[in-house]
């Protein structure tokens, strides 16, 4: 039965990397997904890195550095290099992004979905899937609210919706490409500013 449903979910997609033919895979979110959730027990003394994510996949980037004590909400949890990062609260307009290694234990509070790897899916192959139309709609179809500046991430729902993906092996192609296509246009950019 799980074959079945595996090969019924399969898809060859028209365009491959040389020397990769096995079909993508429709699976459920759920399915792959590895939440983390690392509590930081905030001591009064001690400063923290806190952090938020920007809109249109711009990234993580510093927040402010407090001490615990003038924390106000006390439930957050530590992000580490790698992690991918959802803002549960702007994630339809793009606020999501790869911890960068500088940022690594920074703090985020419970208003952020934070993903490790797993054994199918890096989290940099979120990153790129994250940018992708197909994701946004999914995103915003697992929203709820009355005003899209004020829509609010319903993971569980997401989680039973179904992405498609190729096997780790292949996400590191599309990977490595989409990096050094982002480093060519960068270049491409500073080339034309006179940089």
């Amino acid at each position: 039965m799980e074959e079945q449903r595996k090969s019924e979910n399969a898809l060859v997609p028209a365009l491959r990397f040389e020397g990769f033919s096995d079909p993508w895979e429709q699976r459920k979110v759920g399915e792959i997904l590895q939440i983390a959730f690392r509590a930081v027990d905030l001591e009064d003394d001690k400063k923290y890195q806190l952090v938020t994510v920007k809109r249109r996949n711009e990234g993580i980037v510093e927040r402010a550095r407090m001490a615990g004590r003038d924390i106000l909400v006390k439930s957050y949890q530590e992000i580490l290099a790698g992690d991918f990062v959802i803002s549960k609260r702007q994630l339809v307009h793009g606020g999501n992004g790869l911890v960068p290694p500088h940022l690594s234990r920074s703090i985020v509070s419970n208003e952020y979905l934070v993903i490790e790897e797993s054994k199918d899916i890096s989290t940099e192959f979120w990153a790129l899937i994250s940018r992708t139309k197909s994701m946004y709609r999914q995103y915003f179809l697992s929203s709820f609210g009355v005003d899209i500046e004020k829509l609010v991430f319903d993971v569980q729902d997401w989680k039973k919706r179904e992405i498609t993906l190729p096997k780790r092996r292949e996400q590191e192609k599309l990977e490595t490409l989409f990096q050094k296509l982002d480093s060519l246009i960068a270049l491409h950019q500073r080339e034309r500013a006179g940089v």
